[in-house]
């Protein structure tokens, strides 16, 4: 079952009341009007005794025309409630510009590959995205759909007020960065921020998991023990870092990383969050491939990346049973 919210506090509470308002006044004036008019004709054709036939006429005429009027004041109340609601959350829409979209690679049927033999995929998993082999069992990354609930009845004088009932659904589309924080997204639990958490988590890995088995086969120490040798002294694959210290070392990793988070979160193009390129790609691989071959490339990173994350996991375990990389 997906999420639904029921917010009390709508923002098209206001522009609900106030066309609700609008439109008791006008019905109640058009109202007041018919039935003073009525009461000259009655008062008229009392004193002329004469015409039934062009009486009932003009009885019916004015009975139209109060039925148009009271239809005409509740169409410009929902009108006029649209109006605000659109203006207050920003539905209008400007038009949108033809951008010409990089095409995405050609499939062939049957090539499909999910993450075990006579798995289903998932409606929102189309396999679009590089890596995605149709795995979510607890559906985070199914797009979250909002419950929009009519007001209560607020009658006073009533026995009883009936709650309002759900007058439509909203599905948020777009989870684009706005801002630039350390997270820019509104929804926390949207697939291209999931997306790009996997990779930063599968690079790290990577780096992680090649540098603990190299520091161990360097130095024969443990990358769970090498903590303590900092703390003596110091040092890089069993080389000395004279004139520093643990704090100094500390500070200088603290500035580097800080400026590195600043740094990407001020990149509000969702594209270049996850793929910067330029310096990170020196070799040019993905900037000269073209759609299918910089796919492939993605999905490679990713199911590297997945592996390591994995062999992470397994590392630390031997390290807490007292095992190092090496066997």
């Amino acid at each position: 079952e997906h999420l639904s919210r029921r917010r009390l506090d709508m923002p098209s509470t206001a522009s609900v009341r106030r066309a609700q308002k609008n439109e008791r006044e006008t019905t109640k004036a058009i109202e007041q009007s018919a039935a003073a008019k009525k009461a000259e004709e009655d008062a008229h054709w009392a004193a002329h005794g004469d015409g039934k036939k062009s009486k009932a006429a003009q009885r019916a005429e004015m009975d139209a025309a109060a039925a148009d009027a009271k239809a005409a004041a509740r169409a410009e109340a929902r009108r006029q409630a649209a109006e605000e609601e659109a203006a207050f959350s920003g539905a209008k829409k400007a038009p949108a510009k033809k951008v010409a979209a990089k095409k995405a690679p050609v499939r062939k049927a049957g090539d499909d590959e999910l993450w075990r033999p006579g798995a289903v995929r998932p409606a929102w998993l189309d396999g679009s995205l590089p890596g995605d082999r149709g795995f979510d069992p607890f559906n985070l990354s199914k797009p979250i759909e909002y419950v929009q609930f009519d007001l209560d009845a607020l009658d006073g004088s009533a026995a009883t007020n009936p709650a309002g009932r759900v007058i439509g659904k909203l599905k948020k589309t777009d989870n684009k960065p706005k801002a630039r924080t350390i997270v820019p997204y509104d929804e926390s639990f949207d697939i291209m921020r999931f997306r790009e958490c996997e990779l930063l988590h599968s690079r790290w890995a990577m780096l992680g998991l090649v540098g603990a088995t190299a520091a161990e086969a360097a130095t024969g120490i443990s990358w769970a023990d090498a903590g303590k040798v900092e703390l003596e002294q110091p040092q890089y694959l069993g080389f000395p870092l004279p004139g520093l210290s643990v704090a100094s070392l500390t500070a200088i990793e603290v500035l580097a990383m800080g400026y590195l988070e600043v740094a990407r979160s001020a990149e509000l193009d969702q594209n270049k969050r996850m793929y910067p390129g330029g310096a990170f790609d020196p070799l040019g691989y993905v900037a000269n491939a073209d759609a299918e071959e910089e796919f492939r490339l993605k999905t490679a990173e990713l199911k590297h990346g997945r592996l390591a994350m994995v062999g992470m996991l397994i590392i630390s375990i031997e390290a807490a049973a007292g095992h190092g990389v090496l066997p």
